[in-house]
Parts: C-alpha cells; sequence; structure tokens
C-alpha cells in the first residue's frame, strides 16, 4: 500500500483488484479505510451526501465469497460512489434539489444493479448540480463540493457530478459513477485531475436514474485511469449493447485530428500550450496528426446542444416547477423555464441529424479527434458567472452521439489540472478506450504523480 495514501485510498481500481485477489488485502479492511477517510474528509470536501449503512457487511460478503473461491470478477469488493442522480436501493434519490421526496429508492437503477451484481459496494450517494443542470457544480440543495486540488481557497469541481469527482481525486473512493449530458462526466474529470468517459449512447441503460435531456443523457464513469474505467465498463455494456471492435488489446498506428487556432480561441494560453504538446508526443510516437476542419465550430455545436437540452429539461422538469418554484434554485429553476421558449422539438432534432451527417462526413479519414477537455482550469468558486458554462469543448459529443473520453495531460500556471479530450465515432468505444489506455501511458503525465499528495487533504 502507498504509505502517503492510508488505507489504500489513491491506489487504482486495478490495483486494489490485484491486491485483493493475491489476498494482500480484504474488501472490509478496503471498506473501512475508505468510510473512515469519508467521515473525516467529507466535511470539508463536501463529496458526499448520503452513506449506505450495509457497506461493511457487504464486504464481509465480499470476502467470504472469495475464501470460497466464487468470486463474482475482478470488481468483487472494490467500492463504488453513485452521483445522486441514479437510484441505490435503501437511499433517497435528491438529485441535488429540495424537491425531490424524501423516500428510499426500493431497487437500485440499472447500471448501479449492474455493478451490484458484479460484487461493487455502494459506498453513498454524491453531490450533484441540482437535476444535472450545470457545468460548474456549484447549483445545488447541498453544500458545493470543494476541488482538491486547492486547500486555500474554494475552487469549482466541475458539474453535475460534482462530487464523484471529488471523492475519486481525494482519493475517497476509488470509482464512481456520473452522467454525461454536455460534459458532466469529462468537465469535473478535467477539473479535478482524473479520467471521466462518456459512451456513445445506448449502450448502457439509465433505467432508474433522474432524466434531464432524454437525447443527449449519458452513464458517465470516473475513475484514476483509463484502464480502470475500461474495466467498469465492461462490467457495464454487456447488457446494454454492443461496442465496435475489442476492448482488449492495442491499437496501431491512429489518425488524429487537431483543431486549428480558430476553433482553439477559447481556450487559455496555458490549456492552448498542453494541448499541442500532448499531440507532439503523439506525433513522435508514430500517431498521424491532421489539420481537423469542423463543419461548425464547436461553440455552436455547444449553443444547439444547450437549446434541445433545454427544451427537453423543461419537458421533463417544467410542470413540476411551474407549480412550486420556490422548491428549485433560483439559477437551475430560470434555466429549464427557459427551455418553453426553445423551437420546437422535432424542428431540433432533425436539425441534429444533419448535423450528424455533416460531422461524420468531416471524420473521414480520422480515427479521434483531439481537443481541450475545458477551455481553462477550475477557477474560485467566487469567480463563477453562471451565465458562461465551461461546455464549449464537451457538449459537441452528446449533440453528435460521439463517445469521449478525457484524461489529465498537465497543470495551468496556477496549478490547477487540464485534461485532454479524444472523441471517436459512434460505438468506436472500444478502439477509444485503448487508444487512451495507451496515450496515458505514452504522454506520462505529471497529474498523477502528485495525486498522492491529495490524500493528505484529511491528515
Amino acid at each position: 500500500m502507498n504509505a502517503s495514501c492510508p488505507n489504500g485510498s489513491g491506489l487504482t481500481l486495478f490495483q486494489l483488484a490485484t491486491a485483493l485477489t493475491e489476498g494482500g488485502l480484504s474488501s472490509e479492511a478496503l471498506v473501512s479505510g475508505c468510510l473512515d477517510r469519508i467521515h473525516r474528509a467529507n466535511p470539508m470536501l463536501n463529496a458526499f451526501v448520503a452513506l449506505a449503512e450495509n457497506a461493511r457487511s457487504l464486504a464481509r460478503d465480499a470476502d467470504a465469497r472469495r475464501r470460497s473461491g466464487l468470486a463474482r470478477g475482478p470488481l468483487d469488493g472494490i467500492p463504488l460512489a453513485v452521483k445522486d442522480l441514479f437510484d441505490v436501493a435503501g437511499l433517497a434519490t435528491h438529485g441535488g434539489s429540495n424537491a425531490r421526496p424524501q423516500t428510499p429508492a426500493t431497487a437500485s437503477s440499472w447500471p448501479v444493479k449492474r455493478l451490484e451484481d458484479a460484487g461493487m459496494i455502494v459506498l453513498g450517494k454524491t453531490a450533484t448540480v441540482e437535476l444535472g443542470c450545470g457545468g460548474w457544480g456549484t447549483q445545488s440543495a447541498s453544500p458545493i463540493p470543494r476541488n482538491p486540488w486547492n486547500a486555500r481557497e474554494h475552487c469549482v469541481p466541475g458539474g453535475s457530478s460534482s462530487g464523484s469527482a471529488v471523492a475519486v481525486a481525494a482519493g475517497l473512493v476509488p470509482f464512481a459513477l456520473g452522467s454525461d449530458t454536455g460534459g458532466s462526466v469529462r468537465i469535473p474529470a478535467s477539473f479535478c485531475g482524473i479520467v471521466g468517459f462518456k459512451p456513445s449512447p445506448g449502450l448502457v441503460p439509465l433505467d432508474g436514474a433522474i432524466p434531464y435531456s432524454p437525447t443527449h443523457d449519458a452513464i458517465g464513469l470516473l475513475g484514476l485511469t483509463v484502464e480502470d474505467v475500461r474495466t467498469v465498463f465492461m462490467a457495464l455494456w454487456r447488457g446494454g449493447g454492443t461496442p465496435g471492435g475489442s476492448l482488449q488489446g492495442t491499437v496501431g498506428a491512429v489518425r488524429i485530428g487537431e483543431l486549428d487556432d480558430a476553433d482553439l480561441h477559447t481556450a487559455s494560453p496555458d490549456v492552448g500550450a498542453l494541448y499541442r504538446a500532448a499531440l507532439a508526443k503523439l506525433a513522435d510516437a508514430g500517431h498521424r496528426i491532421g489539420r481537423f476542419h469542423s463543419p461548425e465550430r464547436f461553440e455552436a455545436y455547444s449553443v444547439l446542444a444547450g437549446d434541445l437540452a433545454l427544451r427537453e429539461a423543461y419537458a421533463v422538469h417544467g410542470a413540476a416547477i411551474e407549480a412550486a418554484p420556490n422548491l428549485f434554485g433560483s439559477v437551475v429553476r430560470d434555466r429549464i423555464l427557459s427551455g418553453r421558449a426553445k423551437p420546437p422539438h422535432e424542428a431540433m432534432i432533425e436539425d441534429r441529424r444533419q448535423h450528424q451527417h455533416r460531422f461524420d462526413a468531416a471524420m473521414r479519414g480520422f480515427d479521434v479527434i483531439a481537443l481541450p477537455t475545458c477551455p481553462d482550469g477550475a477557477i474560485a468558486v467566487s469567480k463563477v458567472d453562471e451565465s458562461r458554462l465551461p461546455t464549449a469543448f464537451t457538449r459537441f459529443a452528446n449533440y453528435l452521439d460521439l463517445p469521449a473520453l478525457s484524461i489529465p495531460i498537465g497543470f495551468t500556471a496556477q496549478g490547477m489540472p487540464v485534461g485532454l479530450q479524444f472523441a471517436a465515432r459512434r460505438d468506436d468505444d472500444a478502439m477509444l478506450l485503448s487508444f487512451g489506455s495507451e496515450t496515458e501511458r505514452r504522454l506520462d503525465s505529471p497529474v498523477p504523480k502528485y495525486r498522492a499528495m491529495l490524500c493528505h487533504v484529511a491528515a
């Protein structure tokens, strides 16, 4: 175990699974260590909003299965955090809102049940932006999670999967579920220096999760490495569809689309420099880099995706907000109510299909496109402008039905993490994860090397 990360916190899912298999660690010790750390750190980090009462007993059950040779697989006995948009049996689903019922869910949502069946142990529910509506991670009925990379100033965690990202980055739990409607796992992954993955739509059912924009909503996975994300994704996709290619093995030379300067104009100089440096390393590794010419600016896709999402969010939540407006936060309330004035849904869906066709044609000749995850690193909560969201480089993937992956590549001058994002064609998830895993090793980012220090947050 890493001495700077007591009780196993900060180790990757793969490292923990190996230790469990080899007998160097028990699930009960791992779960107890994570819970102890949560109790110490959460009053400052605000990552968790509820804890499961049965986690330790489930860990003892996992240890008994392993001793009997009946382990359910590599995930058996591994702790898991769940964004509070997903039902977990025995816990209420608040969705970051005061308007939701306090009644505990009677059954777990499809993704949570799938991972529970694989032996993963839910430690609790993590904070979310109210109803999943926001990219900074600041609009919630619960306290704003604190980005663990800045101990002096309260910086944004990213949203809407805010608590899940903070929990993983700070070593409270090795893995977390989130959801992604316009960057809701990739943005917090970038801000918190971890890996975030949004699969292609339809591969993982979302039954039992609070919807926001059904056209755009997708499961989101947050871990310390791409390999950790790939391992959990394998446990999820088998029941919900089949991604193209194999989730095992390596990839050869990949054709990577690079953005031109005009598409990068919203990125800070720090982010732009890290982006170019990462692509130069990939070129040196034998990958083929070419200029990608997007049919539309990425900010345009962000606006189109935002309008469609708000129209659908109003259809889902508008009646409840209009019936009891004072139960909702003003920013989220006004944002969702603005959806009733958006263009007709059918027209926006047809427009989306045309944009998808044009983007597919532009991607011919490329396997992936590379772009920053966010325009800059995390900023102070006090500096947030809710009228400007950090979604310029993320919403396009939901709008165009593309799988997208964010990995950490470096730091801003202020010491905050920066993410590099890759997007592939729909259902090329397997290739994207294999490429991402190799790229992670090739780039050898400094972020994981410094992440261990986050384990001292609760000291």
